[in-house]
């Protein structure tokens, strides 16, 4: 009798604070239903003296004011409400075993607001200006440390920062966490906002849309690609053993069946270049799911728009896939591109397996390969396998491995 297929995981919830709204599973279905994009002219800061104007926000509407969130920064507003929803949707709340839960935060910047906030204050009246109100939240663990204390939760808490992959990498560590016994359940939050030095930096580097001149946009995989527009948000997803879901009969998504990272050979914050392509992570995480390359269903990639980044991702999936490559999809063209964005994609991923929806590509006229199939049309039948694939500057590269449980709780 064959072995069965390895489960190191099971996504039981989903958080979302998004340019889309706040809510679980059944807004982040809507999100790909509906497949309309959040990016449009920033409104919270002023950009009529810059020269990019776009990006993905979330309305002040969404997060209102409360006796216990007023002493929150932003960014801990939208971490502490997305861990909330997840928790909700994942049916924990109450539960026994919330206490004992961890909590992993991924944020690419942390707080630079509160940062800015406290710095201004230091050169503005030296010493004296200096607030112990914000000082907490400059502090980059100050979201995750809000976010254990609003949900009464004492399990182990990690916050990580990693440039472009956080997102991916904190649900990798999330499960290396469950596979220890560390925690019965663990919440795992992606968490970044817009913030105008970063925009304006962005900008007057030419890193963001349009880098070449042409129209702002953001078009990852398509020839007309010309950077990343940016965007903001929290996603959190519950991941908990498959004995644990069982036990408590969880609303159960999607199985993770592998989770690898590592980086590639290349000079800091540059992509890497065809000599220094590589497959090896991608065929680690194949072989530890025990998946073939043709089973693999859909891949949600971290194409930013960024010309550099776009084809280094796909000649990656090439260098394992060869012709047989997946329906690749991405979500940047909806959201924007953020740090965190990669819990967002393992949100959306396992949607796609227990709903069959994914995001099209309707905006991809020209694509930048030809021997690749992207989706621009609705799925014919719901996916076993899809795969989360994330690239950062430096050569970061992450794979995660997402298959569907069965009606009779066997891992497909």
């Amino acid at each position: 009798m064959a072995a069965p297929p390895p489960c190191l995981a099971v996504i039981t919830g989903i958080g979302l604070v998004s340019p889309f709204g706040v809510g679980g599973r059944d807004l982040m279905a809507r999100v790909l239903q509906t497949n309309t994009t959040a990016i449009g002219p920033i409104a919270g800061f002023p950009t009529d003296k810059l020269s990019r104007h776009l990006g993905a926000e979330v309305p002040p509407t969404y997060l209102p004011p409360t006796e216990e969130s007023r002493r929150w920064s932003r960014l801990s507003q939208m971490t502490v409400t997305a861990c909330r929803q997840a928790v909700t949707d994942a049916r924990l709340q109450g539960s026994e075993t919330l206490p004992d839960v961890g909590l992993v935060v991924g944020s690419e910047l942390g707080d630079l607001r509160s940062i800015e906030a406290f710095s201004l204050g230091f050169l503005r009246k030296g010493p004296l200006g200096l607030s112990p109100l914000l000082f907490p939240s400059t502090v980059m663990n100050a979201m995750a440390g809000t976010a254990s204390i609003a949900l009464g939760i004492k399990g182990p808490m990690l916050t990580l920062n990693q440039l472009g992959i956080v997102g991916e990498i904190a649900v990798a560590r999330a499960i290396a966490l469950l596979g220890a016994g560390r925690a019965p359940a663990v919440i795992v939050c992606g968490v970044d906002e817009l913030f105008l030095l970063v925009h304006e930096a962005l900008a007057l580097l030419n890193v963001s849309s349009p880098c070449d001149g042409g129209e702002e946009a953001c078009r990852p995989f398509d020839q007309r690609h010309n950077g990343p527009v940016l965007g903001e948000g929290a996603t959190a997803v519950v991941l908990e053993s498959l004995a644990h879901a069982q036990a408590r009969r969880a609303p159960t998504l999607a199985t993770v069946r592998s989770a690898c990272w590592g980086g590639l050979a290349v000079r800091p914050h540059r992509y890497p270049s065809r000599r220094h392509l590589s497959s090896r992570i991608l065929d680690q995480a194949l072989t530890a799911g025990a998946i073939a390359p043709e089973d693999v269903d859909i891949a949600y990639l971290s194409g930013s728009g960024a010309p550099c980044h776009d084809e280094a991702e796909l000649s990656l999936l090439v260098a394992t896939f060869g012709g047989s490559s997946p329906l690749l999809t991405s979500v940047t063209h909806l959201t924007g591109e953020y740090g965190s964005l990669g819990t967002f994609r393992v949100a959306a991923a396992a949607v796609t397996l227990a709903r069959g929806i994914l995001p099209r590509l309707d905006y991809l006229c020209q694509p930048i390969r030809s021997d690749m199939r992207f989706a621009t049309q609705s799925l014919p039948r719901l996916p076993l396998v899809v795969l989360i694939h994330g690239l950062a500057r430096g050569g970061t590269q992450t794979a995660l491995l997402l298959g569907r449980l069965q009606q009779n709780g066997q891992v497909c």
